[in-house]
């Protein structure tokens, strides 16, 4: 093979390795799947985990495909606060609770590219919680 195709083979490797779904997509199916019905579900804040190579499956409980061999680490992540808010019988809004969610980037290099949901417990975030998002570097500004 010239090395004219195999530059030209790496650089659609590389593109193709680089496209999959969106991560809000996956967050939004997430939200859909898990929502309540008389629940409103908003996203209170998202930033990107700057390092994601800190990521383990111990980490959340992954949505979907429950027994998919994923590669670990993922190639990228975000971190996502939720905000769960529940009416009362008259329509006012009297309990919210927040929750983070995961959204990791899983990708074989070269077929299988997905965004996938880690599932964490709501508030209270307890010491654990803090510790796996300074692994990460998500800074979410909990309070």
């Amino acid at each position: 093979m010239s090395w004219r195709k195999a530059v030209a083979l790496g650089f659609i490797v590389g593109l193709e390795a680089q496209r999959g779904p969106k991560w809000r997509l996956e967050l939004e199916a997430y939200i859909a799947a898990h929502r309540a019905p008389s629940e409103t579900v908003t996203m209170e804040a998202a930033t990107r985990a700057r390092r994601p190579q800190n990521f383990t499956s111990d980490m959340g409980v992954p949505e979907g495909d429950a027994g998919v061999e994923r590669p670990f680490p993922p190639q990228a992540m975000r971190c996502a606060v939720l905000v769960r808010t529940w009416p009362s019988g008259r329509g006012v809004e009297v309990a919210s609770v927040r929750q983070i969610v995961f959204l990791a980037r899983h990708s074989d290099a070269l077929y299988h590219v997905a965004w996938v949901a880690y599932e964490r417990p709501q508030e209270p975030f307890g010491p654990e919680l803090r510790a796996h998002l300074a692994l990460l570097v998500c800074d979410l500004g909990l309070r």
